[in-house]
């Protein structure tokens, strides 16, 4: 018996429950009643996340078995207290992590809470605008000149779908004794054991020889928020630890874990057990049709930025410069009631999941051809033009982010007297949540022009008091 059927015949018995929590499965709210129905604490027979020895043992070991891994954890905290236990489990205090800078926030809060010395890898832009993975190359650059380093954290599938070679950087990793942890929180649907689909090329990074992966179930499959799994690779560097992946689980994780999330979580198994395969391969045959028809825009670009990108993310962006991310994402929004997952300066961002059927497509089809025949009126001309060489920046680090964070601060009005300054927090545009500046930087012209930029596309930037900026003060 899986621990979603445990649970439903906990709801339909009538054992009297003299322990937490408090609505004691009623119907004292009752507009929460069938969710508090589910909801239970750790009593007898339902095992125990923290010592898992039970149906949540079962439930990780099936986990495990469908993205063939050696072993799984499962996340109510998401896939950030994954990632945080990814990291702290690889490295001690004032060791190397070699990171992609285009990272979650997650892996520099990880690399602040171990006092961790970041190595950057720089990473390039598309034509489009939609930052790159990581070059192999430039992973196995970084790797031979910091042999000293623990682990290489990149992110595979990116926020906006685009996928690592997973192979060579495994390899590169590897040769060097370090562990190579996949942050592949947007990939859950992509890269299932024994998936016959390769839509999306070989998104596997189990496969290609990660020792620690992490994906969130609940980005693109049927899982309520904040699911996700920890899973160890078959092959993992002996810098793995699994006592220490464990211990780091509990120290991210609640010691009171939600059984209603454990439940989705055992559900989506299920789900991926017997439907997805087949969902997955009809979604991608209506994204594909999708795509193929809006061929003929002459305003909107919804292609595929890559052969082997992943083909639910929609890049949405216009080719006229008078038409911004913002513009598009609001346009949808207000006067289509369609919902984009987010915005950035010159393009929006849709998500599609196995949840959508043919009039998804159809709806958001007709919005788009209206948008375009609209911008056609209006006389704009499809002028939009990027540097192709652009690169991630990366500011000169004057500490580590531990110690940034440790130190006293004093609040700047934001404009170019802030040049220089050591930075004491961390600036990020959300979502998707990567960093322009993080703690112990120095704020540079590059800086201030990014966020500028930012403020005017109508961007969110995280991690400003307003106008101002926390750095370090010099006087302490």
């Amino acid at each position: 018996m899986t621990l979603y059927d445990k649970l439903d015949e906990l709801r339909k018995s009538d054992m009297l429950p003299l322990h937490m929590p408090g609505h004691k499965r009623s119907g004292l709210i009752p507009e929460m009643s069938e969710i508090y129905g589910y909801d239970i604490t750790e009593i007898d027979g339902f095992d125990d996340l923290h010592d898992a020895t039970g149906v949540i043992s079962d439930m990780q070991k099936r986990a495990a078995d469908l993205y063939g891994a050696d072993r799984a954890w499962i996340s109510v905290n998401g896939s950030s207290a994954a990632i945080e236990a990814a990291i702290l489990s690889s490295c001690k205090a004032g060791d190397k992590a070699i990171i992609c800078r285009g990272s979650h926030k997650s892996v520099y809060y990880a690399v602040e809470l171990a006092v961790i010395r970041p190595v950057y890898i720089e990473q390039s832009f598309t034509d489009g605008g939609v930052l790159l993975p990581p070059d192999p190359e430039a992973v196995l650059k970084k790797c031979n000149e910091n042999k000293d380093a623990k682990c290489v954290v990149v992110t595979s599938p990116t926020y906006e779908g685009l996928l690592s070679d997973l192979k060579p950087i495994a390899e590169a990793a590897h040769q060097n004794n370090m562990a190579l942890i996949v942050d592949a929180a947007h990939g859950a649907h992509l890269f299932l054991a024994g998936r016959k689909e390769k839509t999306a090329g070989d998104a596997d990074p189990i496969s290609a020889g990660a020792d620690i992966v992490i994906t969130s179930l609940h980005k693109m499959l049927p899982a309520p928020t904040q699911t996700a799994l920890l899973l160890k690779g078959k092959h993992s560097a002996g810098s793995v630890s699994e006592d220490r992946l464990s211990h780091y689980m509990h120290v991210f994780q609640s010691s009171s874990p939600s059984y209603v999330l454990m439940a989705g979580i055992d559900k989506c198994l299920d789900y991926i057990e017997k439907e997805h395969e087949k969902n997955f391969t009809q979604t991608c045959k209506l994204i594909a049709s999708f795509r193929e028809r809006l061929k003929s825009l002459k305003y909107i670009d919804v292609g595929s930025q890559t052969d082997t990108a992943d083909p639910f993310k929609a890049v949405i962006r216009s080719k006229s410069r008078a038409v911004s991310g913002r513009d598009l994402y609001i346009g949808l929004l207000e006067d289509y009631h369609i919902q984009c997952e987010m915005y950035a300066s010159d393009y929006a961002l849709a998500f599609f999941s196995e949840a959508d059927e043919r009039e998804t497509f159809s709806r958001l089809e007709a919005a788009l051809r209206a948008m375009d025949d609209k911008y056609e009126m209006a006389g704009l001309k499809a002028d939009r033009t990027f540097d192709k060489n652009r690169i991630s920046h990366i500011p000169e680090s004057v500490m580590t982010p531990g110690i940034a964070m440790s130190r006293h601060k004093t609040d700047m009005s934001f404009g170019d007297e802030l040049i220089g300054q050591v930075c004491g927090t961390y600036v990020s545009i959300y979502p998707p949540g990567i960093p322009i500046v993080i703690p112990g930087e120095v704020i540079d012209d590059k800086i201030i022009s990014q966020i500028e930029e930012g403020m005017e596309n109508g961007l969110n930037i995280t991690g400003m008091k307003g106008s101002d900026i926390s750095v370090i003060d010099d006087n302490e």
